[in-house]
């Protein structure tokens, strides 16, 4: 005799979802521990249960319903399917984490900074995920009865209302594509936005915005719509750093100028660093308010921490060289002259 009020479909969904639990619970123990096996288990066991539970859950209620006289839109068994049909979308994404996981732990250098390897696992999952969602969605709707003409026309009017309401969102949405197509950067690329005077280090790119490490580690969200309309300088992808190093004399050493500018031009010749094969200049450039200006130029390694440190040995040369040829850095100054009758300063 069937129980009452169909009781015997929610205890079947209960049992499920506990069995299920159990059950993978259970195969998690016996396979080795970290293993991936291990872990897509335990990764499965969330979704599955409460996938059993709710469309069981939801099976009974409606079904219940109908009994009771209620005209439904839907019957329960279209409800349950399309609720097991989203689940399994969302147990697969679940597991698509611990797998990408897996394949990046193994393919990226001992440090991690393959950023084109970070740039494709990136793009694969988003990829993924639109996809299984894509699928599931549709899927979904399809078990509940709803054609696909009313699918295409909700797309037309959908495409048509963000045409009309939210330019700001597509114009984002299609930079971001293009970010993943024509890849002015990729993950841990150092970049600056001029115009703006932006810059930091790109920490993730999703399909509205970049977000992006200030140099004092904070967070910075850029909209992808402001990469399509300002240039973007990519520190990383640049071969060399230019050092530019000014400095100047006092007027009484102006003698010194050519031996000064010789013998620097020889320490940037024997100063480990500095790319002998692009330009090293040392001259005298300008007439200054209080001093004779002169500048170094001179060209080293991309990265920062070796151009600092070049930086540093040269200014310090450049001191060196000047006190070895009698003269010395000038200071501002200004000399006071008393207007003729007027009372001495104190």
């Amino acid at each position: 005799m069937p129980l009452p009020f169909l009781i015997h479909l929610a205890l079947a969904a209960l049992l499920a979802a506990a069995g299920s639990w159990l059950l993978l619970d259970l195969l998690a123990g016996r396979a080795a521990k970290g293993s991936l096996g291990q872990r897509l288990l335990k990764r499965c066991r969330l979704g599955i249960s409460v996938t059993l539970l709710l469309a069981g859950l939801s099976w009974w209620l409606l079904s219940l319903l109908v009994q009771l006289g209620w005209n439904a839109p839907r019957s329960a068994e279209q409800v349950r399917d399309a609720l097991l049909t989203l689940g399994l979308m969302w147990t697969l994404l679940r597991c698509k984490g611990v797998l990408l996981r897996q394949i990046q732990a193994s393919q990226l250098s001992g440090d991690g900074t393959n950023s084109h390897t970070l740039y494709l696992f990136d793009l694969g999952n988003k990829l993924i995920t639109a996809m299984v969602v894509l699928i599931g969605v549709i899927e979904a709707l399809e078990l509940l009865g709803v054609s696909a003409q009313v699918l295409i026309a909700a797309s037309g009017f959908g495409a048509a209302a963000l045409g009309f309401g939210a330019r700001v969102l597509i114009e984002n949405l299609l930079s971001g594509v293009m970010l993943y197509v024509n890849r002015p950067f990729v993950i841990g690329d150092l970049i600056q936005i001029p115009s703006l005077n932006l810059s930091g280090t790109v920490s993730e790119i999703s399909i509205y915005y970049t977000q992006l490490l200030t140099q004092d580690r904070q967070p910075l969200y850029v909209p992808n719509a402001v990469f399509a309309s300002n240039a973007v300088i990519n520190g990383k992808r640049r071969g060399h750093r230019e050092l530019v190093l000014d400095f100047g004399l006092r007027y009484s050493d102006r003698a010194a100028i050519d031996a000064i500018t010789t013998e620097l031009r020889a320490v940037l010749q024997r100063t480990e660093g500095v790319e002998l094969d692009l330009p090293r200049r040392v001259h005298f450039r300008a007439f200054g308010e209080s001093s004779l200006d002169l500048r170094l130029q001179c060209f080293c390694s991309s990265d920062l921490d070796v151009a600092l440190d070049l930086q540093q040995r040269l200014l310090l040369e450049i001191a060196a060289v000047v006190e070895r040829q009698g003269g010395k850095m000038p200071f501002p100054t200004r000399t006071l002259i008393p207007a003729q009758g007027a009372p001495g300063l104190l």
